[in-house]
């Protein structure tokens, strides 16, 4: 055991170390802004931009289910009186003396090409709301998901390979889109528009993060997969270039810089990471390598370019709604498109030497949904049973549901790995059953003969070796 802690401890250099710490620092933020966030007065609604260089907010659900006098389709231009169109939406913006929990603002909208002013109540976010936007389409469903899914395998994959320099580009990419997803969970807006911390954290959770550590983070991943370029094993300062690149952003967009060239980096970023994906698997010759790569690469290729969709709508390329629709609801698979294939390219062809990773990612992923509709569905059959309406939260209903939840996590979790061995893992629990019943028969049988035999069978069923041999210790008669 001492060896073992010894060898694992010996893989953790300096730079492991220093990437762990900022991988944790990226999601823990993320969590923090986003509980801050939450405490924020707000009006409850989402909302959209039609592209990247036009701010103007368009009201989409809205979520807490308030009485408001907003439509969808809305066109926001001020509130009592403040601008928060065009220019004045991307930056922050003092709040006007009624933007407070409980008070009523006056909003000036632009509907049907005439300007109207409207009442809005400003109220607090609440958990329904919060799952009404997260399920409003398969577009932020299936980018959550990709997200998280990566994020797992980003994890895994460097806890078990901390010194492989590729595993650590990987945990930074991951990492930082993980932190994207969960930024993601709450909509921005005037809530966040109306608050400086609020703002400053959006901006890099949401926005910036994809080019001052995503994209770099990619890659550098994609220079150092599966093996470092030559001319990264020759000079291998290069390696670090895109995140150097990445840190000099972050320093131009926080002195004022156009965020619409950060968007052009990101997407010159990815497509940099294709190309080296591609010479890669030209470049390699073992069937290993190749093995890995037919997988590994062609979730990578396909998943980015799946999610390079997204940026004809942002920069307005794509007039048709309908059509900007079906786009992004393709480049939010992307990012699930590349976790499979890395993960099949971990599971089946031992990329990275690791073959637990898929096992326990199928395991927690299925877990984790089963017990986010199980705490759900509570949560609104125990609101019906206590009269609480839409929107209202009850203490009762949330510690029974969190009770519920605790309860039902260890034998949901033995069902759920269970089902996907017997599914996925087939020979581990052959293996399993073999030494099970041997042990029964080593238990119960009196003949050397017929127990050797059978020990002889057990061997070749689980270890497949090419040869084997027996060897009986003569009984000694002193």
């Amino acid at each position: 055991m001492t060896e073992r802690k010894e060898r694992k401890a010996s893989r953790f250099s300096r730079g492991s170390w220093l990437v762990l710490a900022a991988a944790a620092v990226l999601l823990l933020g993320s969590a923090a802004q986003l509980a801050y966030r939450f405490t924020l007065p707000t009006d409850g609604w989402s909302v959209y931009t039609e592209e990247i260089v036009e701010s103007n907010r368009i009201t989409d659900r809205n979520l807490v289910g308030a009485a408001s006098d907003l439509r969808e389709g809305d066109v926001i231009l001020a509130v009592d009186g403040v601008d928060v169109s065009g220019e004045a939406s991307s930056g922050y913006t003092p709040p006007p003396a009624g933007w407070v929990a409980g008070r009523t603002v006056t909003m000036l909208v632009r509907r049907e090409g005439e300007e109207v002013e409207t009442a809005v109540p400003v109220v607090n976010w609440t958990s329904g709301g919060i799952l009404r936007y997260n399920t409003l389409g398969p577009a932020q469903i299936g980018f959550f998901v990709g997200a998280m899914l990566l994020l797992i395998v980003g994890w895994f994959t460097f806890l078990r390979r901390p010194e492989v320099p590729s595993a650590r580009a990987l945990l930074l990419f991951c990492t930082a889109l993980g932190a994207t997803a969960i930024s993601g969970l709450l909509p921005d807006g005037l809530s966040v528009q109306f608050d400086l911390p609020a703002f400053g954290l959006v901006g890099f959770y949401s926005y910036a993060i994809f080019g001052v550590v995503l994209a770099p983070a990619l890659l550098t991943f994609a220079l150092l997969f599966p093996n470092p370029k030559k001319v990264i094993q020759r000079h291998p300062w290069l390696a670090a270039m895109p995140l150097l690149y990445g840190a000099a952003l972050l320093v131009y967009l926080v002195a004022g810089g156009n965020a619409a060239m950060a968007w052009f980096g990101s997407m010159a970023m990815f497509a940099l990471s294709i190309v080296s994906l591609i010479h890669s698997w030209f470049t390699q010759r073992d069937a290993a390598s190749r093995a890995q790569l037919r997988w590994a690469v062609s979730g990578l290729v396909l998943g980015l370019s799946m999610f390079m969709l997204t940026f004809l709508s942002a920069f307005g390329l794509v007039p048709d709604a309908a059509v900007v629709d079906v786009l992004d609801a393709i480049a939010s698979m992307g990012f699930a498109v590349v976790g499979l294939g890395l993960a099949v390219a971990i599971l089946r062809y031992r990329l990275y030497d690791i073959d637990v990773i898929l096992r326990k990612t199928l395991v927690y992923a299925v877990l984790s949904g089963l017990l986010l509709l199980v705490y759900f569905g509570s949560v609104l059959v125990l609101q019906t049973l206590v009269g609480r309406r839409a929107g209202e939260q009850s203490p009762l209903v949330i510690v029974l549901s969190t009770l519920l939840i605790a309860a039902l996590f260890a034998p949901l979790r033995r069902r759920v790995q269970e089902g996907i061995d017997r599914r996925f893992f087939r020979s581990k629990v052959d293996a399993q059953m073999v030494l099970a019943q041997f042990a029964e028969t080593a238990r119960d049988e009196t003949e050397v003969a017929a127990l050797t035999a059978e020990l002889r069978r057990v061997v070749q069923e689980t270890m497949q070796p090419e040869g084997l041999s027996v060897w009986l210790r003569e009984p000694s008669h002193e």
